[in-house]
């Protein structure tokens, strides 16, 4: 009975050991790079890479938010990035591009400020709830396999890791779905191995590793 538990433990976190262990390894990756910028990323340190920061402790690691008042250290719009061509070392970009009037632009943009052999942290939602903040910044896009293979166009290597598959994107839409995650998490990995849905296109995001 143990053995078979352990067994089914296993089945049920492979895919997202998988893509846990894509965001640390690119991350780290990225750290090592000298010139980072973060773009959308508010205050420095203060959404999900707090976990990292010591990773960036001997990096020259900057946010460029188009909002002054986010604290970021960089005021910019990412359609128009006030930096010199080539000026940048690394991008990490998580959950921003389906906020922007024009991503294409704006992958066009980062790819700009990028040094040749450069490197990008990505992340975009695909089957995800609305979450539009008013006042502050709308919600136009959601992205598939299509798109990111255009965004990605002009970079040399890509490499791409699916968050979950189609049970895992299911369960963002169920209310209240933060306060039973210990519950139903687990069982939308469950059905995803199972089933094997990562093999399909539906997933809640994609996390994307590149180079210039």
């Amino acid at each position: 009975m143990i053995v078979m538990a352990y067994r089914i433990y296993r089945y049920i976190n492979f895919d997202k050991m998988n893509c846990q262990k894509f965001i640390e390894n690119k991350i780290k990756e990225i750290s090592k790079e000298k010139v980072i910028l973060d773009v959308g990323g508010g205050k420095p340190f203060t959404k999900w890479l707090s976990s990292y920061k010591e990773l960036f402790a001997n990096s020259d690691y900057k946010t460029m938010d188009y909002d002054k008042n986010t604290g970021a250290d960089i005021v910019g719009d990412i359609h128009n990035i006030p930096l010199p061509e080539g000026s940048i070392d690394a991008i990490i970009c998580h959950s921003v591009l389906e906020h922007v009037r024009d991503p294409q632009k704006a992958m066009d943009e980062m790819h700009r400020v990028l040094r040749h052999g450069g490197k990008m942290f990505f992340h975009v939602p695909s089957i995800y709830p609305y979450h539009a903040k008013k006042g502050f910044y709308p919600d136009y896009w959601r992205f598939f396999d299509d798109a990111i293979e255009l965004l990605f166009k002009d970079f040399s290597k890509v490499e791409c890791v699916k968050r979950g598959g189609y049970f895992k994107a299911l369960l963002f839409f169920i209310p209240f779905q933060h306060r039973l995650r210990f519950v139903i998490d687990p069982l939308a990995d469950f059905l995803d191995a199972v089933f094997k849905t990562e093999r399909r296109t539906t997933t809640s995001g994609y996390y994307v590793f590149a180079i210039k």
